[in-house]
């Protein structure tokens, strides 16, 4: 989907209850990994809307939203704005063309947004350099699938991911304490009946120094 079919898709994005549930089970599995902190910097990339920003701001003192699409961010802008949250900012950004903007955050998250990026190990590794010393790294999308998951696969760059591939490119990266975890089941109709499609959360942890 192309910047101009998420900036039309942004008023009625939120009105998917499937994709309402996806969002919060992805947050909640990323709120596992670093239960009881409410004061950290968190990145939230390819953020649309907001729908996971806004599940993980409890754990923030401050929280930014990056994405590409104008019309996707000012939703989350209005929400926020409407819930009081001033904490939550937004960045207009596309790491696929430009580099990672200089944060130092403690959680630096992406969902269901690199199945769209066609180049995901610069993408990942743009997203590595804006973590701070112990800051942890989440990716969350689809399991490898046919191509059956969307019913329109304009602007699709892969069908999902293997989760082995991903964490092999968290080491290379210098990620430790490497995870892959399960956040999300779905069911959905397909042209050959419904088909279960899994969501992981694969993820790593900036060393406190390099020596």
């Amino acid at each position: 989907m192309s910047v101009s079919r998420f900036d039309h898709a942004a008023s009625t994005w939120d009105a998917n209850p499937a994709r309402v549930e996806q969002a919060r089970n992805i947050a909640a599995a990323i709120r596992q990994r670093v239960e009881g902190r409410k004061d950290l910097v968190v990145v939230d990339y390819g953020c649309g809307t907001g729908l996971v920003t806004l599940e993980l701001q409890g754990l923030a003192a401050e929280i930014t939203g990056i994405d590409s699409s104008p019309a996707m961010l000012a939703e989350l802008e209005r929400k926020a704005q409407d819930q009081g949250l001033g904490r939550v900012r937004t960045l207009l950004a596309d790491l696929q063309r430009e580099p990672a903007p200089p944060i130092q955050a403690d959680l630096v998250v992406t969902a269901m947004t690199l199945h769209h990026v066609e180049d995901v190990p610069g993408v990942v590794a743009r997203l590595a350099t804006m973590l701070a010393p112990g800051g942890l790294l989440c990716l969350a999308d689809l399991d490898t699938e046919d191509g059956s998951f969307h019913q329109d696969n304009t602007g699709v760059q892969h069908f999902g991911f293997d989760r082995q591939e991903l964490l092999e490119m968290l080491k290379r990266l210098g990620l430790t304490d490497l995870f892959a975890t399960t956040a999300h089941t779905v069911e959905r109709p397909t042209p050959n009946g419904n088909r279960t499609f899994t969501v992981f959360l694969v993820g790593g942890r900036k060393p406190q120094s390099d020596t």
